[in-house]
């Protein structure tokens, strides 16, 4: 037998993506894997059958688990279930999380620990992939094990396992000279220069164009004397391509509507999308405060130059809005190929760019091996080839990864890579809603803040940008239509699950909101009855501490440790209270924590680490709750 399965909860398409990998992968080299959800058990599958089970999950910021393995936590949880129910499995289990956030690893570790508990065998240890640091750092050195086990479970002969992985022999001549390295650097500057839709050279047509850019010795250009003198580079399989794309002459018939994402089922959302109308737009901070990020306010189109640019480089900007129709290549030789369901299969290339496709996210290393092999350049080929290897994973992280780079920076670094549209196509990752927390909801009307993202053309950065949905929202005006998701949310809400809406007004709330954290519990304070000081002068509010960062540099955790009074209760377990923090995952939230963490140890005398045991507690039992963000 061949045959095991791979099960995967993922909120994000991180895990989900991993997961589809790992089949690939075990399909080439004759292995048959099945691959579910993990809330398909008892489904499509039973876990207290199967023999060998490969996990890849991941853990949302508050400590959820993903939608769609939510179920699966909570039945393996039954109390009806004997020491022995899994007895007969073997599993793997790899934890994607980001250490921002408290609840790190809660989930896989959660997993984990009831499947030992259940009789079933791990094999090796738990993966636990931080995304603050690159997931790449455990996730290949986790798959390289994996796949050892699966070679001398199913004996997998050793060249059978050459199918995927490959060493080119492709070595970067070395130069010996400062004329020669001055030679080299030249010759890319001219090609970056030659590069017309670099420079926005397409006569009449917006184009992103770059921004001049010193890159370092050691940079994403080119990696370290040992890399570069590596002749022996593990480098993974390029991915079968599977997709042929066919451009008509015609633009596409306004009779076929292109609904949202092909409607295709997204995790957490709860209805479809609808159209909202904006009625107000406007600043709730100063917009040039260089002391505070920007925060804009609005009561409910991409630019195109970056669209054009990548469908230009890829050859196919005088067809972007013409009807394309996707097919399965017959040729392939990828197992059980499918057109990703996110995407229309009668669609424009325009479309997919802008609606479908995250050309934002970090590019992958699959998808850099390919872009290796679209470059006619020997010297851009070798060094792509080196940041998708195994020995140039700390290269991938630190010049790829980390600093965010984009597919537009990467073509712009390699002017000479030219993809074919159909890979991208396969290869970028959904392009996934942003979530955004009403700061109230009355009569029909829904206002959203939020802080702008910027990023500056620094660190491989080719031009200077906000956040994805940022951008967007900033363009938005009166009048302009939008369509929404409704995401139901998991345990951040008011009343909390279980309570009924008439008993919300009596439940005690200890709310910590930093920023735009606060928007949210206006929302909470609207729906229990205008503004906060009015919250207060109604009762609905007993305290409103403000904390002033820009003109007294007061934080949350002064304003917490002045009224330990009135925040000690709420740090004793009870089911008649609740604390909920939002806002920033990567300093406010951990600050917040280590502030409650010293409250409970000095008051009861107390080591940190039993201080942070106890509000862990507080967490199972949904009395700590946070809503925070990367």
């Amino acid at each position: 037998m061949s045959d095991f399965l791979i099960a995967y909860g993922s909120q994000t398409g991180q895990a989900e993506t991993i997961a589809k990998s790992l089949q690939e992968k075990a399909e080439l080299i004759g292995l048959k894997p099945r691959l579910f959800p993990l809330d398909e058990n008892e489904k499509k599958f039973n876990l207290n059958e199967e023999k060998l089970c490969v996990i890849v999950v991941s853990s949302t910021g508050d400590g959820d688990a993903p939608d769609n393995c939510a179920r699966f936590v909570r039945r393996i949880n039954r109390r009806t279930l004997t020491d022995d129910y899994l007895k007969g499995l073997d599993y793997m289990i790899l934890g994607l999380g980001d250490s921002n956030y408290s609840s790190y690893q809660l989930i896989p570790r959660k997993i984990d620990k009831q499947l030992v508990a259940l009789g079933a065998n791990r094999l090796f240890d738990l993966g636990e992939a931080d995304d603050q640091v690159g997931l790449e750092l455990v996730v290949e050195p986790w798959i390289d094990q994996l796949f050892k086990i699966l070679a001398a479970r199913f004996e997998i002969p050793a060249e059978k396992m050459n199918a995927i992985t490959e060493s080119p022999n492709i070595k970067l001549n070395q130069v010996k000279s400062e004329e020669e390295k001055k030679a080299l650097l030249q010759k890319r500057q001219q090609d970056e220069e030659s590069d017309d839709e670099g420079r926005g050279g397409v006569q009449g047509i917006q184009m992103l164009i770059p921004e001049h850019y010193e890159y370092p010795e050691v940079s994403l250009l080119k990696g370290s004397p040992a890399l570069s003198n590596d002749e022996n580079l593990r480098v993974p399989i390029a991915p079968q391509p599977f997709i042929v794309s066919s451009v008509s002459h015609q633009k596409l018939d306004e009779d076929i509507k292109l609904e949202w994402q092909n409607l295709c089922k997204m995790p957490g959302v709860v209805t479809k999308p609808f159209e909202v109308l904006v009625v107000s737009a406007g600043f709730v901070t100063d917009p040039f405060s260089k002391k505070i990020k920007t925060k804009r306010m609005i009561t409910v189109d991409f630019g195109v130059e970056e669209v054009n640019f990548i469908l230009k480089r890829c050859g196919v900007l005088p067809i972007a809005d013409q009807q394309c129709e996707l097919s399965i290549d017959s040729k392939t030789e990828k197992i059980n190929a499918q057109i990703p369901g996110h995407v229309h299969k009668i669609t424009t290339l325009r479309h997919m760019f802008t609606t479908c496709l995250d050309i934002r996210r970090a590019p992958g290393r699959p998808l850099i091996r390919v872009l290796a092999e679209s470059t006619s350049n020997p010297q851009e080929k070798r060094r792509l080839l080196e940041l998708c290897s195994a020995q140039g994973m700390k290269d991938f992280t630190d010049f790829v990864r980390t600093p965010g780079l984009s597919l537009a920076d990467m073509l712009f670094a390699f002017p000479n890579v030219k993809p074919p549209v159909d890979r991208l196509i396969e290869l970028l990752p959904r392009l996934i809603p942003r979530p955004y927390s009403m700061s109230s909801y009355e009569n029909r009307r829904a206002r959203f803040v939020y802080s702008e993202m910027e990023f500056p053309a620094t660190d491989g950065r080719r031009h200077s940008r906000k956040g994805l949905a940022t951008d967007w929202l900033n363009s938005l005006r009166i009048g302009d239509k939008v369509e929404i998701l409704g995401k139901e949310p998991a345990r951040f809400r008011l009343p909390p699950l279980g309570m009924k809406r008439n008993q919300a007004g009596a439940l005690p709330l200890l709310m910590v909101g930093p920023g735009t954290g606060v928007s949210v519990f206006l929302s909470f304070l609207h729906f229990l009855r205008n503004e906060l000081e009015q919250f207060l002068s109604e009762g609905i509010l007993t305290d409103l501490i403000i904390c002033e960062s820009e003109q007294k540099g007061e934080r949350v955790q002064d304003g917490l440790r002045k009224h330990l009074d009135k925040v000690l209760p709420f740090l004793t377990p009870s089911a008649e209270s609740k604390i909920f923090i939002c806002g920033d995952a990567k300093g406010m939230s951990k600050d917040v924590w280590q502030c409650f963490a010293d409250i409970v140890a000095n008051e009861q005398k107390i080591s940190d680490l039993d201080a942070k045991k106890k509000l862990m507690d507080l967490k199972k039992t949904d009395q700590y709750i946070e809503d925070v963000w990367g």
